[in-house]
């Protein structure tokens, strides 16, 4: 499994286990909002961690 999968099975496992959503369309639409959520948090942390390892002001 890729990357990619494996952050999309997380999102649905957490979709899964939100008792508020009442459809199919309701749970899937939850689920990508969580995926892209957690994709972009992962870009977040990527951006930050060049930009530690460029200034050495931090260390």
């Amino acid at each position: 499994m890729s990357r990619n999968e494996n952050v999309w099975t997380d999102a649905k496992c957490a979709a899964l286990r939100v008792e508020f959503l009442t459809s199919r369309e309701e749970l899937f639409l939850y689920a990508k909002a969580i995926y892209f959520a957690m994709m972009w948090g992962r870009e977040v942390n990527e951006k930050n961690r060049v930009l530690q390892e460029k200034d050495k002001s931090v260390k």
